[in-house]
């Protein structure tokens, strides 16, 4: 190839350095392969966005100068290191248009303007308003931005709506690490009462509780031993039935058996010299379960049972399992 002159071959010589930009318009997902190459000591002519944690998007051109040297801009401003300018924000690339448009105040397209007028606003006086009402504005502000986004149809939308979500989770985390600051006085003061007061309540605690599973001891054996006496005498009450009727005659009047005896009337409380009396309930328990399988559907229709089985049958599904009978799946799309 020939050239008319010197600006034609410089022109061309621009042009190449150039193409890493437009490749990385084209496929970011390129920048940093063989392809799109990111060399320590090298940058690339450009327009990109780059920012700091919990920041605003800022433009960032690296680009000839009037004078053919190359500048390094952020926000507008001439950056001196364009080569660590350029690490930073290579990974972003945008278009000539977005990067006119930042430089005069607009938010990207993919940000919220929610999101993006409070992060730009950040960090400025607040004139000494309350930090939890400060935060209760911006939560107020960020949740009515949520109206935009009850139905998201393209990809575009469900970018900003992230970065709302985002927005919403940051200054969740704000808040409850302000709150957790301002409680942790209390707790300090509050652990140092529990220090000196939780061991006395939790000794005369236990004292009173080993006193009290000895007089349940001493109230199971009197339960038993009246159970006992009430079997023996239903049984004697059964044999005297018994015997009287083989000792009648086919033409002899049965007489009518013997009624049952009374249920036995429930423990009376127990009366204390020194404090209040204490109840006595006789209650069924479970001893032990002898058949698994027969107690999971005998109560599988309980809904408390319903739910914990769902857990697990969910918690077998995250764990990979998919032999998992009397359920049916459905893939879903959860956003973490």
């Amino acid at each position: 190839m020939t050239f008319q002159n010197v600006g034609e071959i410089a022109q061309v010589s621009l042009i190449e350095r150039w193409q890493w930009y437009f490749g990385a318009i084209k496929d970011p997902t390129k920048i940093g392969s063989a392809e799109l190459p990111i060399h320590a000591n090298e940058y690339q002519l450009g327009y990109y966005r780059s920012r700091v944690k919990g920041a605003q998007w800022e433009p960032v051109g690296i680009y000839p100068g009037d004078d053919g040297v190359d500048v390094g801009m952020r926000s507008g401003r001439q950056v001196r290191d364009i080569q660590e300018l350029f690490l930073w924000a290579c990974r972003h690339p945008i278009s000539y248009e977005a990067y006119v448009q930042a430089l005069a105040g607009a938010p990207f397209s993919d940000e919220d303007e929610t999101v993006a007028t409070q992060v730009a606003s950040s960090g400025h006086n607040s004139g000494g308003l309350d930090p939890a009402d400060e935060i209760k504005d911006q939560i107020e502000s960020a949740l009515a931005g949520m109206k935009a986004y009850e139905k998201i149809e393209d990809d575009a939308t469900a970018a900003k709506a992230l970065s709302l979500r985002n927005r919403l989770n940051e200054l969740s985390s704000k808040a409850d690490k302000v709150r957790t600051e301002q409680k942790a006085p209390h707790l300090a003061a509050g652990k140092a009462v529990d220090e000196k007061w939780q061991p006395l309540v939790k000794k005369a605690k236990s004292g009173a509780d080993t006193v009290r599973d000895a007089i349940g001891s001493w109230e199971i054996k009197k339960l038993q031993e009246q159970r006992k006496r009430e079997r023996e005498a239903e049984q004697a009450r059964l044999a005297a039935e018994q015997a009287a009727r083989e000792q009648q005659t086919d033409t002899q009047v049965l007489e009518a058996p013997a009624p049952a005896p009374a249920p036995a009337p429930a423990p009376a409380p127990i009366k204390a010299a020194y404090g209040k009396a204490a109840s006595v309930k006789v209650a069924i328990v479970v001893k032990e379960v002898t058949d698994w399988p027969a107690l999971a559907v005998y109560m599988s229709n309980h809904p408390d049972c319903q739910e914990l089985l769902r857990k697990l049958a969910q918690r077998a599904l995250d764990a990979g399992r998919t032999n998992i009978p009397g359920i049916t799946t459905e893939e879903k799309a959860a956003v973490r």
